[in-house]
């Protein structure tokens, strides 16, 4: 103290037996000092933990440095962080009900306007007019009900195997096939009638049909029509029959169509009388069109009366001994033509 008192101060130097790296502390460290300085400071429970857990790591070293991040303790300081900082927390919280908001308004009006299309009948559609007017389109129904009062009832229905349950369900008319019609090759036989040229796939149609019917929906603004599924029908038929050329059937942005598209049986039984310069088929006769010209109904001249007695009174019919699968059998008139095909296989 009287070093003090006169104005000197002698620094202290640590003793021997203190450990390596022990701190001297005086009036001019500038450690002490900081350390004091920071003590004063106020420090929030996410610094305490983070402090505490980083004395718990450095204990556990061995006094050493800290190991890695643990992403186990980052919840606990998540938590921490978020109660120290309202204005954060109510700021993402603000942010969410926003989103939700903006959302949920979209999702009502989307779930609206489905609730609508889903609460009318798939076969009976509603469309615009130019003028904005709204229309109902009901040439589905209308053109099954015309098959059903309007022809016998062992009436026999070709078309496109799209449309099978429904002209069997609604118009109770017999269809060449329908969507459980697993067997590839009578699909192929069937697109092998649409896609070929008239004087090939009648001789075939006669045997098998009493109408054709094929959806036009192209000319009421819908373009997912037969012809759009040309295509498709060519690759199938193409696929069991060598003599069917599976590329070229389209019709271009302009509504030209292809060489292969203009000779086939689909193309006339869609455009004659809807596109110029398509004549009319030879071997089928018009028997109905839609008010809006969304289906077409061909009558099939020269029928094969002898096939049709004998598929009526079941002499096609082939069952197995049990007599529950009976998968039938194609009249002697097609064998030849049978004769061409060559069994699906996935690697073809």
């Amino acid at each position: 103290f009287a070093e003090v008192a006169n104005g000197g101060f002698k620094k202290p130097t640590a003793k021997t037996d203190d450990p390596p790296g022990t701190a001297i502390v005086g009036p001019g460290n500038s450690q002490a000092n900081g350390k004091k300085e920071g003590m004063s400071k106020p420090v929030g429970r996410a610094t305490r933990r983070a402090n505490e857990m980083s004395a718990k790591k450095k204990k556990s070293n061995g006094g050493g440095a800290s190991g890695e991040f643990r992403i186990a303790e980052a919840p606990s300081l998540i938590r921490l962080y978020f109660a120290e900082h309202v204005f954060v927390r109510k700021s993402i919280a603000a942010v969410a009900l926003a989103f939700l908001v903006t959302t949920g308004r979209s999702f009502v009006a989307r779930s609206h306007v489905m609730a609508q299309h889903m609460s009318e009948p798939s076969i009976v559609l509603r469309g615009y007019a130019p003028t904005g007017d709204s229309a109902i389109l009901d040439d589905f129904r209308e053109s099954y009900w015309w098959l059903r009062d309007h022809t016998p009832e062992d009436a026999r229905v070709m078309a496109w195997w799209d449309y099978g349950y429904q002209i069997s369900g609604i118009a109770n008319r017999t269809t060449i096939a329908d969507g459980n019609t697993w067997n590839m090759e009578h699909i192929a036989l069937l697109g092998k009638c649409l896609v070929s040229p008239e004087e090939i796939g009648h001789p075939i149609v006669r045997q098998l049909a009493d109408y054709v019917l094929v959806w036009t929906t192209r000319y009421a603004g819908m373009p997912g029509d037969d012809l759009a599924k040309a295509p498709h029908m060519a690759r199938i038929a193409g696929s069991v029959y060598d003599d069917v050329v599976q590329e070229g059937f389209f019709v271009d942005e302009k509504g030209n169509p292809s060489d292969s598209m203009r000779e086939s049986l689909l193309f006339k039984l869609s455009a004659h009388g809807m596109v110029p310069d398509v004549p009319p088929p030879t071997h089928y006769e018009e028997a109905f069109s839609s008010k809006h010209k969304m289906v077409r109904i061909w009558k099939v001249k020269d029928v094969d009366l002898e096939t049709k007695r004998a598929t009526n009174q079941g002499e096609h019919k082939k069952c197995d001994a049990g007599g529950w699968y009976c998968p039938g059998e194609y009249p002697e008139a097609l064998r030849e033509v049978l004769s061409t095909k060559k069994d699906f296989q996935l690697d073809r």
